[in-house]
């Protein structure tokens, strides 16, 4: 069964080589295992603005 927004509370993403992904940090995500021969390179990090909490928003942390 293909996954619709009419049932299901997930996102699939394909990508290609070379796709950044770029998402808020507080939703869960994962990512599937690697079943390929290939080696897959998956780089992750954090940022935040100097002026996060002045501007916008306190961090849910």
């Amino acid at each position: 069964m293909e996954l619709t927004v009419e049932n299901t509370d997930q996102v699939v993403v394909t990508v290609k080589n070379g796709t950044l992904l770029v998402f808020r940090a507080y939703l869960q995500h994962s990512v599937d295992t690697n079943m390929s021969e290939e080696e897959r390179i998956s780089i992750s990090f954090n940022i935040m603005f100097s002026s996060f909490t002045e501007n916008l928003s306190k961090p849910l942390w």
